[in-house]
């Protein structure tokens, strides 16, 4: 996309240099009284006519291109939403061992603990995700997340393989549109958010979710009122594993590699 980016925007310059070289040469023999022949005029117009229709042509494929990226990204958007959200929920619960806030937390032992702890259970969770049957992630609060067998001593001794219970789905739940599940779901700050990495368009439906009640934001569906339509059109039957294979090991740092 963004090799597509930097080759429009050359071609595009050097055709409107031709342009404009062509424009100063004219008016360069007109003012010394050399006439230019009318067959000459003629083509000059036609050629004129055909970069015209090509920049145009040329803009449509790459406000396509870009639109099409924009709709990726949205998705890669809201399931690195959902992963933050659930690391979060597991060092949250790390925070509440007392070794945690001591000097002890620092202990290069007591990080591996909690790492492969977050790990466990991010791969226990991808396996549960395995049956999802939506684009959109579940929230939160519709998972059951076991209390787990992590215990402070732990972080002094040793973290146990396989004494996680899994997690599981609540019963008869249905998934958020995209933009109530962002409103819902999304935590981070404005500063996080311009760090992200997706483009202009997703971060415009991000801050529109989260701060449409405020009306101190700009409505991006003025611009593009189908875009999440869109997106829903093109991804929405989706599954998480074909997300996994859209962005392979991007999702979360903890997130299992892919086979």
């Amino acid at each position: 996309m963004i090799h597509f980016l930097c080759l429009y925007s050359k071609m595009s310059s050097h055709i409107f240099k031709l342009g404009k070289l062509v424009e100063s040469i004219i008016k360069n023999r007109c003012d010394r009284g050399i006439p230019i022949p009318d067959d000459i005029l003629q083509e000059i117009a036609r050629l004129n006519k055909k970069v015209e229709a090509f920049l145009q042509e040329s803009q449509k494929q790459f406000d396509s291109s870009k639109r099409n990226e924009s709709m990726k990204q949205m998705v890669f958007l809201i399931w690195r939403i959902f992963f933050n959200n659930v690391i979060q929920k597991i060092v949250q619960n790390h925070a509440k061992f007392p070794v945690y806030s001591t000097f002890m937390a620092n202990k290069e032992h007591a990080k591996c603990v909690m790492g492969d702890d977050i790990r466990e259970k991010i791969r226990l969770l991808h396996e549960m995700l395995k049956s999802w049957p939506h684009l959109v992630p579940p929230q939160l609060k519709d998972i059951n997340f076991p209390t787990g067998h992590l215990q402070n001593r732990m972080l002094l001794a040793s973290f146990e393989d396989g004494k996680i219970e899994p997690p599981s789905l609540k019963p008869n739940i249905e998934p958020l549109s995209i933009i109530n599940y962002v409103k819902c779901e999304y935590q981070d700050d404005e500063e996080s958010l311009s760090n992200t990495k997706v483009n202009t368009e997703v971060k415009c439906f991000v801050r529109f979710a989260k701060n449409q009640e405020f009306g101190y934001v700009s409505d991006p569906f003025k611009k593009d009122p189908t875009f999440l339509s869109d997106v829903m059109e093109r991804y929405g039957s989706t599954r998480y594993l074909e997300v996994c294979e859209m962005f392979p090991n991007e999702l979360s740092e903890f997130h299992p590699e892919q086979e």
